[in-house]
């Protein structure tokens, strides 16, 4: 049975200090006694972070372009990256999503070092959604990001000036190792439907930038044009939840909405999932958008909730979880619902959700080495946190 996130809201309580300053919460969930430990604060804005040993992270800040790493002992870096060249357009609101995004490691990191990162970049025309690839080492506790290079940049017609709407979320195919980025369609909804243009997207490229080889070719309605030959499938808002189903190569993604519509959604290969004909939200005006769920010819989402989450960060848990009984579960951070959805799945449908109240806008969500599921908030003074069973 399904439920509305109403009914599963879920209570916490501060009890005591696991390190000095910093704070443990009691969380109950669904009867299963979880401790939420706060390991690092006085991030700003953080957006992702990755695991590159048992003991080492490297999280990103959004506004001040910085790559960090922090210990699970609680200390964080000087920035060991920074992106000189970040988009930060504020303009009349200081509402602006562009800065520096996810961070991910390549499927073989162990052996190559790689690591990606996307941002957004300051062009002549705006901005451009970017993706960087460097090489992390470690020496000591001294992490270091070296040899940066661009794989990709949104092409030059597509850039443009807004501050909102970027996607920026990546996720590999360990298959293939091919790279997926979510674009965002830029406060611009009838980008959605052009298949030659990257915004309102995912992309899938080589983990060297290149188109890929297998993606779809789509109709477009503009005279003579192409599909683009990044585009893997269209018509989404604003992905930032972005992760492969372990076990059965599925992309899955959980999509901003509208006023209301936030959406999960099954990525496949030439793929509409309609935006903005087909949505469960409406105009922030109060005005309709689109027919509904549904329309011939769309992908319908998998699941709209019936109350606004802002989705933002995506994992399934492992089987190497210490989360035994949500293996295979899925995760989505949610900024507005200041918590973590834990979605059941049967096959492709959604079997129940259930919310974990925590009282942060949680951006993203990792499964950690140590079994625990870590998550970094969207705060100026942001944190990392760590949810574990208790006892």
């Amino acid at each position: 049975m399904i439920l509305p996130l109403r009914t599963m809201l879920l209570t916490s309580s501060i009890i005591f200090a696991s390190a000095p300053g910093l704070a443990q919460e009691a969380i109950e969930a669904g009867g299963q006694a979880l401790a939420l430990h706060t390991v690092a604060t006085g991030l700003e804005h953080p957006w992702a972070l990755a695991f590159i040993t048992d003991d080492t992270y490297l999280v990103t800040e959004r506004n001040s372009g910085a790559l960090r790493s922090g210990n699970v002992n609680g200390t964080l870096s000087d920035p060991i990256w920074e992106a000189d060249d970040l988009f930060r357009f504020e303009g009349e609101t200081s509402r602006s999503q562009a800065g520096l995004f996810d961070v991910q490691l390549h499927p073989h990191f162990e052996e190559n070092g790689w690591v990606y990162i996307s941002y957004s970049r300051q062009t002549e025309r705006g901005a451009a959604l970017v993706v960087v690839r460097g090489t992390v080492s470690r020496e000591d506790r001294d992490v270091t990001f070296s040899d940066v290079e661009d794989i990709f940049v949104m092409k030059e017609d597509d850039q443009d000036s807004s501050g909102l709407h970027f996607g920026g979320r990546m996720a590999f195919d360990p298959s293939d190792a091919s790279l997926f980025l979510s674009v965002g369609e830029r406060r611009n909804i009838s980008r959605s439907q052009d298949a030659s243009d990257q915004a309102g997207a995912v992309l899938r490229m080589t983990d060297s930038g290149e188109a890929h080889p297998d993606n779809p070719s789509f109709e477009t309605e503009g005279d003579g044009e192409l599909s683009d030959p990044y585009v893997y499938a269209i018509g989404v808002r604003n992905i930032q939840a972005l992760a492969m189903r372990p076990g059965g190569g599925q992309l899955w993604a959980a999509d901003h909405g509208p006023e209301g519509g936030d959406a999960i959604r099954h990525l496949a290969s030439g793929t509409n999932h309609g935006w903005p004909f087909v949505t469960g939200g409406e105009d922030y005006s109060g005005a309709p958008l689109g027919v509904g769920e549904q329309m011939e010819g769309m992908t319908p989402a998998v699941h709209v909730f019936d109350e606004t989450i802002a989705p933002s960060g995506l994992a399934f848990v492992t089987a190497e979880s210490a989360f035994q009984d949500w293996s295979g579960n899925m995760l989505v951070g949610g900024l507005y619902a200041e918590g973590v959805v834990r979605v059941q799945l049967q096959g492709d449908v959604l079997a129940s959700q259930q919310l974990i109240e925590l009282g942060h806008r949680v951006r993203d969500v990792r499964n950690g080495p140590d079994g625990a599921i870590w998550m970094v908030t969207d705060h100026a003074d942001g944190v990392v946190l760590r949810l574990v069973p208790e006892g």
